[in-house]
């Protein structure tokens, strides 16, 4: 659509400097506080109206997804992407001009990341999830991983008393240009699953299920200038999907003071399909030198098991309570790829010997022990909280390449590798928290030991890595009147490499080109400071400043002698960004709800490397989230939502600018238990992302194939009855879940 990508951010732009400030103006004028959701008594049991969008707290901002329109029948990684503020990426979940955050599920950490992450994300179903809480500056209680804060699930628990549940389906037809593709027409997936609730005085069992199937293509794309020759590669894959989430869990309340619980929670996640890869290389004319192509299939699957066992338990009646969490969590991922490379010169005609052929297969192994325990303690003068962490983790890798020579597999011991990689930590940490007057303080310092030893089998060599880090955490809030408060917040913070990223291990792509990893990575650091207004929990400015020491970033490094292509992560970076931030919360009219944000800053990137150079430029992030009542009673809900990105600073490289826009309509009926929704995301095909970098004076350009466009109708229906809340907790090792 000619000048589409022009004209949508203008009329972002004008959305949210002119006819916000209108509403807001039209808000003014009515009561001075949103007004309390209405509440109809019947008997025993309260219908209470739907829940905000978003809500504004102190510490964090909560996103509810039972209230989404656009989130209907999505999966968990679909769920991150409709999160205001939130940014879902190739491999990456960060905050808007902030950076990279870590996830947990019901406070515990899930230790894995990157491509890992997304797909245990995508086998989750937004059935599961009653709202994701976004911590920017999370206090010494929580685990320091994550450069720009936490992200934490919070799955759905039925918290009254009886029997209650909900069963739901989706399907989803996505569009990358209607038109077959390696012999494929329908893509996209299906989805069912449910989830229940039993209580009754002493016990509550939950449990959550889901399945998902279907087929769905992902790949990128690199470019490199070289002086006397334009090299590319795209790399496409196409790929049947099987997902299946379980979650079984149970509390009994010993005492009134006392109880004890167990949680369950296992996934498998399978997608089995081929990589298409395409290698041209082009003259200063433009015309074609040469061209690779490569095949390949592969057939990754994961399974994953969490097991939890937790005890809670109130030392008194003026609050003192101590909690303990035992974990274990189990990752095994195997894969087997067949690949064929064949040369062809500039006439499209097959090289005679051009032709190299690979098998390989792999294995990861993790399992991870924690033991945590927290101690809460108030007093008269303040409230005190105390704990620790122990933190064992055992992964164990392999990969072994052969040769295939007309049928007969030989071993290749120098690309092959075992490796072994064990990370210890124990953790300490003490909080203080104050009211005085108009003041609200909070301070908390953590302390991380990790012990860590990386061996290398098969190229026989051994890496140990000893630490102890500080991370304080500092808040200060003054209510300087009923509306208003300030508030300045500072935090410290780590983000550890991936298990995959410190394996020397070399992952081929091409013949010519291949993935390894860094076992001398080190962590990097970020120290995050805010100074933020709030006005009557509506509207919100600050001023933020992020510095991060010792970052890394996967480099892709071309040798222009034999065009040997390959990515490797690196420390090399030492990034400052600061800018400002405003969001509005906007309810001007009966049947409109619209949350809207934007983000100015200016990054810095300075390179340790002398053929990396340095990098720095302004960006802005817009975005708009609207919920529009198309009836009295709210049964008939509608949603518009829009974000941009404007080009920013990405590491080392500088983006485009890319924008999403998502629409929705919900219904609901059977006296609402039942709910049907038709949801169309990213209609322009414009929210994947495009990089430009320099490295070794050669130009590159690394372009994600992240099509996202799509059309999902959803059904979902709500089982029993209930009538008393009960509590719900997590678990203690989200933490470690997120590397694997």
């Amino acid at each position: 659509m000619p000048g589409t990508k022009n004209l949508l951010p203008v009329f972002l732009l004008a959305e949210l400097f002119l006819i916000t400030p209108v509403l807001a103006h039209a808000q003014q004028s009515a009561k001075d506080t949103v007004p309390p959701p209405k509440v109809r008594q019947l008997s025993e049991i309260s219908v209470v109206q739907q829940k905000a969008l978003v809500e504004r707290k102190t510490d964090r901002v909560i996103y509810n997804v039972t209230s989404s329109v656009t989130a209907a029948g999505a999966n968990g990684l679909e769920v991150m992407a409709r999160v205001p503020g939130l940014r879902v990426t190739d491999n990456l979940i960060a905050i808007a001009g902030r950076g990279a955050v870590k996830v947990m599920i019901n406070g515990r950490i899930i230790p894995l990341a990157g491509e890992d992450l997304q797909r245990y994300l995508k086998s989750m179903s937004a059935g599961e999830i009653a709202r994701v809480e976004v911590m920017s500056n999370p206090s010494a209680a929580y685990d320091a991983d994550g450069n720009a804060g936490l992200i934490n699930i919070v799955t759905r628990r039925d918290r009254n008393q009886g029997f209650s549940g909900e069963i739901q389906a989706s399907g989803k037809l996505s569009d990358y240009g209607f038109k077959p593709l390696y012999g494929v027409t329908n893509y996209g997936t299906a989805a069912a699953g449910g989830n229940f609730s039993y209580n009754t005085n002493k016990w509550s069992f939950y449990g959550n299920l889901n399945y998902e199937h279907g087929r769905f293509l992902e790949g990128f794309g690199i470019d490199l200038q070289y002086p006397n020759q334009f090299w590319s590669q795209t790399d496409t894959g196409n790929y049947k999907i099987r997902n299946l989430n379980l979650v079984l869990g149970t509390d009994y309340k010993i005492s009134n003071r006392t109880t004890i619980g167990f949680n369950y929670s296992g996934a498998r996640t399978a997608y089995i399909g081929d990589d298409h890869v395409n290698n041209p290389v082009y003259n200063t004319r433009g015309q074609l030198d040469s061209l690779l192509r490569t095949f390949a299939t592969y057939q990754p699957v994961a399974w994953s098991t969490g097991l939890n066992l937790h005890l809670v338990t109130r030392l008194d009646s003026s609050g003192r309570q101590l909690s303990v969490d035992a974990d274990y969590f189990n990752y095994y991922r195997t894969d087997q790829s067949d690949f064929i490379s064949q040369r062809y010169d500039g006439k499209g005609d097959a090289i005679a010997n051009g032709t190299t052929k690979y098998f390989d297969t792999n294995k990861q192994a993790i399992n991870i022990y924690t033991l945590k325990a927290d101690l809460q303690w108030p007093t008269a003068f303040a409230n005190y909280a105390f704990g620790g962490k122990l933190s064992f983790i055992d992964n164990y890798s392999n990969v072994f390449y052969y040769k295939n020579l007309h049928g007969e597999m030989e071993y290749d011991k120098n690309l092959s590798n075992e490796y072994d990689y064990t990370e210890n930590t124990q953790a300490v940490y003490a909080t203080a928290s104050k009211e005085a007057g108009k003041w609200k303080l909070n301070a908390g310092l953590r302390m991380e030991a990790t012990q860590t030893k990386g061996v290398s089998h098969v190229q026989d060599k051994t890496m140990n890595n000893n630490y102890v880090k500080l991370f304080p955490s500092f808040s200060a809030a003054w209510n300087y009147n009923d509306n208003n408060h300030l508030a300045f917040t500072f935090g410290k913070r780590i983000n550890r490499p991936v298990f995959w990223d410190l394996n020397p291990y070399k992952s081929l792509t091409t013949a010519y080109s291949y993935l390894e990893g860094n076992p001398y990575l080190q962590p990097e650091y970020n120290s995050n400071f805010e100074l933020s207004h709030h006005w009557r929990e509506r509207f919100t400015a600050a001023a933020f400043l992020n510095i991060t020491n010792n970052g890394f970033n996967r480099i892709t490094m071309a040798m222009p002698d034999d065009h040997t292509v390959y990515t490797t992560p690196l420390n090399f970076l030492k990034i400052y960004r600061y800018g400002l931030s405003a969001s509005a919360t906007l309810q001007p009219l009966p049947w409109l709800e619209s949350i809207n944000q934007v983000t100015g800053y200016h990054t810095a990137a300075r390179s340790a490397l002398p053929n990396i150079p340095n990098i720095d430029g302004m960006s802005l992030y817009l975005a708009t989230n609207n919920n529009i009542a198309l009836n009295k009673h709210k049964t008939l809900m509608a949603a518009l939502n829009f974000w941009c990105q404007f080009p920013e600073v990405d590491h080392n490289g500088k983006s485009n600018t890319y924008y999403n826009m998502d629409l929705g309509i919900k219904a609901l009926c059977l006296q609402n238990r039942m709910s049907i929704a038709l949801n169309g995301a990213d209609l322009f095909r414009s929210s994947a992302s495009i990089v430009r970098s320099e490295v070794n004076y050669i130009p590159q350009t690394f372009t994600h194939f992240q099509v996202n466009r799509h059309i999902r109708l959803s059904v979902s229906y709500k089982l029993g009855q209930s009538t008393r809340k009960r509590e719900i907790r997590g678990t203690g090792n989200e933490e470690e879940k997120k590397r694997t």
